[in-house]
Order: C-alpha cells, then sequence, then structure tokens
C-alpha cells in the first residue's frame, strides 16, 4: 500500500471493522429518560372535547410544537405558551442560534414571534399553580402555517378527535383530519405532540468545506459560502471523558418496526451497523443500537424518543408496482444547536426496482443477478447498502459529491483497494454498483455495491469528536480544522456541490467516479454490451415486454449517464472548497490534454453509437417505428451539454490561462469537425440520426447568435452566451457555409445532397 493511501488510513480509522454487537430485545423499550423532573403538560377530553393543563413553570418555556401524518416530513416548531389576562397565548417562535444568529419565523423579516392561537382559560376545571384552556379547535380545524408558504384545506366536517396520550416530557394527541387532496376530501390520521426541550447541547460550527446539513434546510446555500450555523448532530457524550474510546452516555438508538419482514431484518441492521468503526474513529464505542422488536404502538411510533426504521407499503398499491423511492428520512431538530431529536427512515420495499437497477450494473460480474427474482442473499446486499446510505442522512450528511474524481483509476478492479477503500470513498455518493472492473478481474460481488467508506469515517470524526472540558473554543477550531485541512493531501476527503452547474468531473451522479472519466467510460461500455446481451435470457420467461422495454431503457440512460461523465472534462475544472487564506485555487483547470481525449471521445462513441445500442437483436420486438428515439434524444441532449454558454463561458475564461492559449477556438473547430465528419473524410452518407444532430447543432447556434440582450445584471447572465462567443461561433458557421457549398457542388454522395442543401438553407442568413 503506498504512502498516500496509509496517511489516509492512519489519519482517520483503522480500517478493520468493529466487532461491537447490536443489541437485540424482544420487546420494545418505550421512551427516554425525560429531560426535565417536574411536571410536564397534561391532557383530558370532556366529550368530544380536548382540554390541556399547562403548569406555572412552563408557561414562556420553549417547547416544540409537531405534527405526523401521512408524509414522510415531520412539520415542526418551536412554540410557548404565555398568560394574558385570562387567556392563553400559543407563540411560535424565532431561534436565537447558539451559532450567534437568529433563525427567523419568515425568511429576511424580523419578527420575533407570531400568535398562532389564543385560548380562553377553562376556570371549571382549573387548579393551583396550572391553566386548563380548550385546545380543540387548534388540533382539528385550525389552519397552521408549519413553514413559509405552507398551504393544505381543511375539511372540518370530517375532522374528529380519537385519543390523546400523557408521557414524560411529552404530549400526544391522536385526531382524524379532514383535507383536502387532489379535489378529494379524505380524513387522515394525524397526530399532533407538545415535547419538551433538552438543555442545549454543544454545537458544532457549519462548515462549507465537509457535507453537514445546518439546523434549518433551505436557509443556506449549500457548497457556496460559509455561513452561521450550527451542523445536524447527535448529542453523543462519552461516558468515560478521560479514554481514547468510550461507550456513549446514551447511544443512537433505532426500533425496526415489526412490519420488515423477519429474513430483511439482519441486512437493515447491518447497514447501520456499518457506521460503528466511524463512531469508533470519533471516540465512541457501541454508539449505535438496533431494536427488533414484535409490536409498536401508534404512541411509539409518533414519540419524539423513538427513532423508527419503517418499511414501505406504498409498492403494494396498483400503480406503484415495481417503483417508487429507494428510502428517505424524516428528522426533528433543535434548530437552537442542530442537535438532532428523532431520526426515522422510511424505506421503500420494491425488490423489482433495486435488481433491475443492479442488473444493468453488476450482472456481468455477478452470476446470482443472471436471472430474475434475485436470491434474498443478494437482494438483502442491496438493501443493507441503501439503509446504510439512509442513516448517514440521520447522522447529518448530505447527498453530495465526496471525494469523486480521487480514487485512481487502477484501483477499481483492484481486490485489496476494494476491500479496504471500496470503489467510491463514500456510501453517499449517487455511485451506484463498480460496473468498472471486467469479469476477468474476479472482483467478489460483496465487493460491487457501495458502503461507508473513508470519506464517510472522516465526516464523522470532524462531526462527532467531543472534546475534554475545559478545551477553549479556539483550541477545538484549530483541531476541526486540522482535520478539514487532510483535504489538501487526499483528494478523496473533498467535498463538493453541485448547484445549477455541473463544473467539472467531480459533480457528476449515477456513475463510478475516478481520475480518468475516459478509460472508465471505456471499461463500463463492455459491461452494458454484455448487460444488452443477457437481455432477451433474463426477459424469456415473461408474458409481455415490459421488463425488456424497462431494461433497455435503463441501459440507454446509463450510456447517456457516463457520456456526461466524459463530457464534464470539456471545460471542467477540479474542485477543492477551501477558506479564504488556504493556499492555491479553489477551481483548477483539467489538463488540456485530459480535455482533447475526452472530445475526441464523444466525437467517436456520441456521433456514432455502437450497433449492439442502437440495434440490439431485440429491436424487432420492443420498436415499429423512428417515433420516440430515444438514442437520438441522448445525442442531442449531449450535442447540447457540449453547446452550453455555462461550458462556453468557462472555457472562454480557461482561454486566458497559461497553456491554455487558444482552447475555446480549438474546441469549437474540433466540435464541428466531429458533427459534420462526412463532410471532410468521404465517408458515404450521413446516417438519419447524423442528420438531425447536425440539423440541430446549426439551429442552436443560429438561434444563440440571435439572441437578444434581455439581462444585463451580471448574475442573470448564467444562460446568456457571452459577445465573444457569438463570435467564434458565427466563424464556425462561415467555415461550414463553405464546406457545405464546396461539398453540394461535388454531389458526393448524391443521397446527402438534399441535407446538405437544407443544411445550407439553414445559414442562409450568414454571411
Amino acid at each position: 500500500m503506498n504512502n498516500f493511501i496509509l496517511i489516509c488510513l492512519f489519519s482517520i480509522h483503522t480500517l478493520g471493522f468493529s466487532s461491537s454487537i447490536v443489541q437485540t430485545e424482544p420487546h420494545p423499550t418505550t421512551y427516554l429518560e425525560p429531560y426535565q423532573t417536574e411536571s410536564f403538560l397534561t391532557t383530558f377530553i370532556e366529550g368530544d372535547q380536548l382540554y390541556l393543563s399547562i403548569p406555572d413553570h412552563l408557561l414562556d418555556t420553549p417547547m416544540l410544537f409537531i405534527r405526523y401524518d401521512h408524509s414522510y416530513k415531520r412539520q415542526y416548531m418551536q412554540v410557548v405558551w404565555t398568560p394574558h389576562h385570562n387567556q392563553i397565548l400559543l407563540k411560535a417562535l424565532s431561534i436565537q442560534s447558539t451559532a450567534g444568529i437568529i433563525i427567523p419565523l419568515v425568511p429576511k423579516l424580523a419578527l420575533s414571534e407570531t400568535i398562532l392561537g389564543i385560548f380562553p382559560e377553562e376556570p371549571k376545571f382549573g387548579m393551583k399553580g396550572s391553566h386548563c384552556i380548550n385546545i380543540t379547535e387548534l388540533v382539528l380545524r385550525q389552519n397552521i402555517e408549519w413553514f413559509p408558504g405552507f398551504s393544505e384545506t381543511n375539511v372540518p366536517e370530517i375532522s374528529i378527535l380519537m385519543d390523546r396520550k400523557d408521557l414524560d416530557n411529552e404530549v400526544i394527541i391522536k385526531t382524524n383530519r379532514g383535507i383536502l387532496i387532489n379535489r378529494s376530501k379524505i380524513s387522515i390520521p394525524m397526530y399532533f405532540a407538545f415535547s419538551g426541550l433538552p438543555e442545549p447541547m454543544s454545537g458544532r460550527n457549519y462548515d462549507y468545506r465537509m457535507g453537514f446539513y445546518n439546523e434549518r434546510i433551505g436557509d443556506i446555500l449549500y457548497g457556496i459560502q460559509n455561513s452561521i450555523a450550527n451542523i445536524r448532530r447527535w448529542r453523543l457524550e462519552k461516558k468515560h471523558k478521560d479514554e481514547k474510546v468510550s461507550v456513549p452516555v446514551k447511544p443512537i438508538t433505532f426500533i425496526m418496526s415489526p412490519e420488515i419482514p423477519k429474513k430483511w431484518r439482519p441486512y437493515v441492521k447491518a447497514g447501520i451497523e456499518e457506521w460503528l468503526p466511524a463512531f469508533e474513529a470519533a471516540g465512541f464505542k457501541d454508539a449505535l443500537v438496533v431494536r427488533e422488536v414484535d409490536s409498536l404502538s401508534e404512541w411509539e411510533m409518533n414519540s419524539i424518543n423513538n427513532n423508527i426504521i419503517y418499511w414501505g407499503l406504498a409498492t403494494r398499491l396498483r400503480g406503484t408496482e415495481g417503483g417508487g423511492f429507494g428510502g428517505t428520512i424524516s428528522e426533528i431538530i433543535d434548530e437552537r444547536t442542530g442537535e438532532i431529536l428523532k431520526g426515522d427512515i422510511h424505506m421503500a420495499s420494491s425488490h423489482e426496482s433495486y435488481s433491475e437497477k443492479y442488473f444493468i450494473r453488476a450482472a456481468p460480474l455477478d452470476k446470482r443477478a443472471q436471472k430474475f427474482p434475485f436470491p434474498d442473499e443478494l437482494l438483502g446486499e442491496l438493501y443493507q447498502s441503501l439503509v446504510a446510505h439512509e442513516v448517514g442522512h440521520v447522522f447529518g450528511i448530505m447527498d453530495a459529491n465526496y471525494g469523486e474524481y480521487g480514487y485512481p483509476f487502477e484501483k477499481m478492479n483492484d481486490v485489496e483497494w476494494l476491500e479496504s477503500m471500496g470503489h467510491t470513498p463514500s456510501v453517499m455518493n449517487y455511485t451506484r454498483q463498480n460496473n468498472i472492473a471486467q469479469p476477468e478481474d474476479n472482483i467478489p460481488p460483496i465487493l460491487l455495491n457501495q458502503r461507508v467508506g473513508p470519506m464517510d469515517y472522516y465526516h464523522i470524526q470532524w462531526g462527532y469528536t467531543e472534546f475534554l472540558p475545559g478545551t477553549s473554543i479556539g483550541e477545538v477550531d484549530a483541531a476541526l480544522e486540522r482535520i478539514i485541512r487532510l483535504q489538501d493531501s487526499i483528494p478523496w476527503y473533498r467535498y463538493n456541490y453541485s448547484t445549477y452547474e455541473v463544473i467539472g468531473p467531480a459533480n457528476t451522479n449515477e456513475i463510478v467516479e475516478n481520475r480518468n472519466p475516459v478509460l472508465s467510460t471505456t471499461m463500463a461500455l463492455k459491461n452494458l454490451e454484455r448487460v444488452v446481451a443477457l437481455l432477451p435470457e433474463v426477459c424469456r420467461d415473461q408474458k409481455d415486454n415490459g421488463r425488456l422495454e424497462r431494461l433497455y431503457g435503463s441501459v440507454l440512460e446509463l450510456w447517456h449517464r457516463h457520456m456526461q461523465h466524459v463530457v464534464s472534462l470539456v471545460g471542467g475544472y477540479d474542485i477543492q472548497h477551501k477558506s479564504i487564506n488556504q493556499p492555491g485555487p479553489r477551481y483548477s483547470p483539467i489538463d488540456r490534454a485530459s480535455q482533447k481525449t475526452a472530445l475526441e471521445f464523444l466525437m467517436r462513441h456520441v456521433i456514432y453509437p455502437p450497433n449492439w445500442l442502437t440495434e440490439p437483436v431485440f429491436d424487432s420486438r420492443i420498436n415499429y417505428t423512428v417515433n420516440r428515439d430515444q438514442i437520438l434524444e441522448y445525442q442531442i441532449k449531449l450535442v447540447w451539454e457540449l453547446l452550453r454558454p455555462q461550458r462556453m463561458k468557462r472555457l472562454e475564461y480557461m482561454n486566458r490561462m497559461n497553456g491554455y492559449e487558444g482552447i475555446f477556438q480549438d474546441y469549437l473547430t474540433t466540435l464541428q469537425s466531429g458533427l459534420f465528419s462526412e463532410l471532410y473524410n468521404e465517408s458515404g452518407d450521413v446516417f438519419p440520426r447524423n442528420r438531425e444532430i447536425q440539423l440541430t447543432y446549426i439551429d442552436m447556434l443560429v438561434r444563440s447568435l440571435n439572441q437578444e440582450k434581455l439581462n444585463f445584471m451580471a448574475d442573470e447572465k448564467i444562460y446568456d452566451y457571452t459577445d465573444y462567443s457569438k463570435g467564434l461561433m458565427m466563424d464556425q458557421l462561415m467555415r461550414l457555409k463553405k464546406d457545405l457549398t464546396r461539398e453540394v457542388k461535388r454531389i458526393k454522395p448524391k443521397d446527402s445532397v438534399g441535407h446538405w442543401a437544407l443544411c445550407l438553407l439553414k445559414l442562409e442568413d450568414i454571411p
């Protein structure tokens, strides 16, 4: 193992996985220890009315108001109960963040609080030291704006109060609330809860060089600026402060919902266990506990004190068979500090969807995947990888691009490397399975899936390492900065987040990103060809062509993804986010030779895709017309990507750099020559698809030249071509018109004369 890898491993973790045992209990543990020892809110129902008693000591004390409903999201806000004459006011609050900033109720509006409801006191139910109010309207009929812009139409006539439960530091209210969904009146189970807040924990400042969510998604332009915020993370504290690795005072505990089939539970648990060594690298042994239970009450499922792993039932509904999402999470956050109070995982159970996605990438490398249905062992491995990804979100880590364009290409078929580092640095990447290795490499199939990798260890160490009491803020900041600076020497520790623009090869998704996208794509195409050859056999048992069409469509989509990866090299940059005092540029242009190689590759593979892709042996079974030509659609999209104004502007900027002089002009010349290669190599007739691509190219450039100047503000001109770009494009079209005129006069080949004449017609206004 070379020194570069040793630096990585020594800096973050030992790659041997922990042998920590995850606890399993036959019965659910109900609730965590209460945050407060004094009494909390209490409720009771009288007739069809719901009453709430508020002890004096809770008046003007911030707490959470939460809504659990049919969606995966949890709506919540911080509120206080405030006395006003003989009334109690329920107020929503802006948040005083420990990061040193106020999180407003409404973005950019200096409003510290707003009244959600006014409730007369009920003297007949009052007791000394408490205040009783009727909150029936609040939970059944009142429109509550849970976040700015939230809108929902209530249907009071089908809303009913069902039950309530008082728990330690929490009250939960069950209703069936009528709402309007798609113009239909629906009464759905909806739970409301009031929950006490803990004493604020120590927050960790958000840093845009790391991939953590902040306290409130949407308040930060992730990956662009270092906003004032706390990251999302759990309260993990060492039980033994003086030990380098200690069990936590309170581990992060997950409960598997009973509807998870027993055969999948070991894999679900294993997906969470994958993170145990990462937390050990941060100083916590046995930081994660997974509990298996036979039953869960509705109160337990809707309690802030339980983190539930749900198993999606929606895929059993007609119209959702084989589809749907892979998984998602829902969280409740103490926005004062970023502390995660509750984190649920929602798993879809569509084994058909998982299987087909795995098939198109890994079937040539895993014999188990060459026949449907997949064996349980393989499906379990797919579920495990998905759970590992989703639980990463529960720990506060975003979907993003982690360490991509960092791994060496030659390691993608190195078993030793794959065992220790994986084929991608993070389970949070949208990389999917390793489809770069070849069958002759004999990679064990278990190494094809994503799993928790070195970047994930790195994230947990930065986000969760606990510092000894008495450590100064300056010492903490310096220690965290030292961890971040490992990105200077270890490229797979770098994080970047693509916004509106794919700046370079580290920003692409759905493929295996490494340091050589062209060779990587070449290897992937070999496996895609093998997949297409397998399609007739794996679909032989079907009564229709649905699976065949689906899988072939997925192959075309993956081909497009790989071509996009190569496109990203052209006018692309290598990215490393840096602080203002870090030396070196944030954006380093991809070397000129690699950009040239990428463009030449695209001219061969995009303009002339292989016959095994365009004319598979089963083509006549699924097609009867050139209408809905998916390959042509992808070809034109790729040409548009190559002409995108953002790419043109990056090439124009590179033009000024030493060693990149003239790259923009060379790029446009090579692109046009490749698209119109028949003009120059006398190869014969122009293929039908190529004719459409050529005419579309002319249309794109002519339209760009005629683009009016409507935007003058710098930030608004992102989709506008510069006048410099227009001048170069005009020069290309003038050259093209000259070459086309010469070809028409030659009248060779005759079948193409009409096509060339049509191209000239589109260029009639070009001098």
